[in-house]
């Protein structure tokens, strides 16, 4: 293993299981988790609400901003190879802390940057093209932020290997992907209804709900890295018997 590539342990638990055992990793690591996601979100939602806020009328707290979705490229990508390699350390039993995972995130950022921008543009335009499309390269790409914050993007192509992976696993990456968003809805309605006593015209408040979403969130990236464990586990075990059949 190479200094840009986290060790990858073998991973085999599967449906329900993997979405529980994903579940208890967020809350058991849950402050470690805030304290990493703090750190890049403060700052930047704070300066996002402090311009760009603006007052809704809805009697529901939900702020949201026409920077969103720049302001996570750029500067918030960096959480998820941060989160990953925090929680890989916690399964791998290592002393990996949270300084390293800090500096983890930032040595992956740029790479972060550059494949999200792909991300979102070839899934853009596959909506373009009949929606259908752009659909199948979600389910695709699902696993390109965990492949990025893994593995070392300059030995091998993140796009290549989210396609192998994806092979003729779609369907189980879409059940992953609703089970894993159904679990954060749960989470975020939580989130939705207890921000709805709190004052809704402030730049503050805003900029404490985004923080709390941000972390809400990295459930859904513990949930992505434990299927890639173990679409991982499955691909390995399977390189054997190719062998010996080819053989």
């Amino acid at each position: 293993m190479n200094h840009l590539q986290l060790p990858i342990p073998e991973y085999r638990r599967k449906g329900f299981s993997l979405l529980k055992h994903a579940v208890t990793l967020f809350f058991k690591n849950g402050l470690p988790l805030l304290f990493i996601v703090a750190i890049m979100a403060v700052p930047v939602e704070a300066i996002k609400n402090y311009y760009f806020f603006e007052p809704s009328d809805s009697e529901i707290f939900f702020p949201s901003s026409r920077m969103d979705n720049l302001v996570y490229l750029l500067f918030l990508s960096a959480i998820t190879p941060m989160v990953i390699h925090f929680i890989l350390g916690r399964m791998n039993a290592s002393t990996a802390g949270l300084k390293a995972s800090l500096l983890w995130g930032l040595r992956k950022w740029p790479r972060m940057i550059v494949y999200s921008f792909l991300n979102g543009a070839i899934v853009a335009a596959g909506i373009v093209m009949f929606v259908v499309p752009g659909l199948l390269f979600a389910v695709w790409l699902m696993l390109l932020p965990v492949i990025v914050s893994v593995m070392d993007t300059s030995r091998i192509n993140p796009l290549t290997v989210c396609r192998e992976l994806a092979r003729r696993r779609y369907f189980k990456f879409v059940l992953y992907a609703v089970g894993g968003y159904a679990a954060f809805a749960v989470l975020f309605f939580i989130l939705i209804a207890l921000f709805s006593f709190m004052s809704s015209d402030s730049w503050i408040t805003a900029t404490l709900f985004d923080l709390c979403f941000d972390w809400l969130i990295q459930l859904i990236s513990i949930v992505m890295l434990l299927v890639f464990l173990q679409v991982k586990t499955e691909v390995n075990e399977q390189a054997p018997d190719s062998i010996n059949q080819a053989e």
